[in-house]
């Protein structure tokens, strides 16, 4: 009787402990499995990316940057390029408006209102003067327009977000205007330490430093990168989040969403909609162009309204064709100051109402656009490139599942930047 019993306890124990590790190992397997989705969602990602054709798998060929700096390309046309853009391909995905998060329009306001008090604030810390090439005597303005627009590039092959590429270019400019004569030879390796210290900053899944080694062909070792790297958080005394200009032209571009959304013709920039995508896509592409072109250094919080001003007049049609915008800039001007036009009634308005915003920083009035208005025209030149970024490109799904504003996030390339600004430049001569 007693060896039944022990029998019967010692064979409990043992069922008993095998339904634990099968509790187990089902918790293991679960968690693995999870685990293991994610990875092969990342890794599909990924592939899809590498399999496009168009991306090179050497990309210090894809990006050059020192011959272009000492040999200047030869200059196509001054007419071709005006007046081109690329067909708008309005089939190559949709969106998915149901995926929108909805929240209470006056909570929403009353926390904007409170976080931009803040931010106002904060940008003071990081404030600082654009004429950081008045203490430089190799860097001439030319070269600063191919290293930024050759960083645009690097954040638009590595997939990365605007807010890592406009960080770059603070660390540049800021470190510029604190280090008097830097060498010319050192130059693009201040914009690959720029881009690297920013891409750690900004982005979820950061690169190797191998990564942007192999973009400058080996003229840097890896060692002067992180040399570079220690100069520039130094100079910076390690302040390196500041509110970049693409923080700002998202914030503009949300008043002017809030503005127009019950008026007619309703034109936004952040709706989850093939036009206003494109629309947005257009915006920033022409505030791109202006900001690394440092002969164009004007308020950037001018520079976002007025930009906004002719991108939503051309998708009125109230100009005629671009070379209306391009050349003809005295046109656009007397538009602008002419009271009696409707549209312009409606954006002095739009600046009025947003006021309540605005109050935090210094107070913008509609006639403070004029000038601004009249020297971005020209940049109306610029051939608009529409194409998806890479990492979506053939991949709605992922498009679907993906927020719109991470969406709108994604850094991409015009090829036509350069070649816009050099002939800006010689018409002004």
């Amino acid at each position: 009787m007693l060896n039944n019993s022990r029998k019967q306890k010692s064979k409990s124990k043992k069922l008993s402990k095998a339904k634990d590790l099968e509790v187990k190992s089902r918790c293991e397997s679960a968690n693995f499995k999870s685990e293991q989705a994610a990875c092969q969602y990342v890794q599909i990602t990924i592939k899809k990316v590498k399999n496009e054709k168009d991306i090179s798998p050497n990309l210090e060929e894809e990006i050059p940057l020192g011959s272009q700096i000492l040999l200047q390309s030869d200059l196509q046309d001054y007419d071709k390029l005006i007046c081109e853009e690329v067909v708008k391909d309005f089939t190559s995905f949709t969106f998915n408006n149901s995926l929108e998060h909805q929240i209470s329009q006056e909570d929403e306001q009353e926390t904007l209102s409170e976080f931009m008090r803040e931010q106002v604030k904060y940008e003071e810390v990081y404030i600082y003067k654009k004429n950081y090439l008045n203490n430089q005597k190799e860097i001439q303005s030319h070269m600063v327009a191919i290293l930024f627009d050759w960083l645009i590039e690097v954040a638009h092959s590595f997939h990365f977000k605007r807010e890592t590429l406009y960080l770059s270019i603070n660390y540049v400019e800021r470190y510029l205007l604190r280090q008097p004569n830097v060498l010319i030879s050192k130059f693009q390796l201040l914009g690959v330490a720029a881009i690297f210290i920013a891409h750690k900053c900004e982005e979820i899944y950061p690169k190797n430093l191998k990564d942007f080694h192999r973009l400058i062909q080996d003229q840097y070792t890896i060692q002067e990168i992180e040399q570079m790297e220690v100069l520039i958080l130094k100079s910076l005394d390690f302040r390196m989040y500041p509110n970049t200009p693409i923080f700002w032209l998202n914030y503009y571009t949300k008043l002017w969403d809030e503005f127009i959304i019950d008026k007619d013709p309703c034109l936004l920039f952040k709706e989850r909609t093939n036009e206003a995508y494109y629309r947005y896509r257009e915006l920033v592409q022409l505030f791109d162009v202006c900001l690394i072109d440092y002969q164009y250094k004007k308020n950037e919080k001018l520079t976002i309204l007025s930009l906004i001003y002719l991108v939503v007049a051309k998708q009125l049609q109230i100009f005629d064709d671009y070379q209306t915008m391009a050349i003809s800039q005295s046109e656009v001007c007397d538009f602008f100051q002419s009271d009696e036009q409707e549209y312009n009634k409606q954006f002095r308005q739009f600046i009025l109402q947003s006021e309540i915003y605005l109050e935090f920083d210094r107070q913008i009035f509609y006639e403070d656009l004029n000038d601004v208005i009249c020297q971005l025209v020209k940049y109306f030149i610029l051939r608009f490139d529409n194409s998806l970024p890479r990492v979506l490109l053939n991949n709605q799904q992922f498009i679907d599942e993906m927020q719109h504003e991470e969406l709108l996030s994604f850094q991409t390339y015009n090829n036509s930047t350069i070649e816009t600004i050099t002939n800006i430049s010689i018409q002004n001569q």
